[in-house]
């Protein structure tokens, strides 16, 4: 019964192991592109062609 419980511990462990770094992956991407949204926001209005009215 123990041994059972033992297993059954260490295959939780190893997927929760497996899912922080899943969802360490998934927030890395996102972060990195709102820091890319950020810094195309910024420097969108100098490339971005003056109108005729200004």
């Amino acid at each position: 019964m123990a041994s059972k419980a033992r297993i059954a511990i260490a295959i939780g462990f190893l997927l929760l192991s497996v899912l922080v770094d899943f969802t360490s992956t998934i927030l890395s991407v996102l972060s990195d592109g709102a820091l890319v949204a950020v810094a195309v926001t910024l420097v969108w209005p100098i490339f971005k062609p003056a109108s005729k009215d200004q």
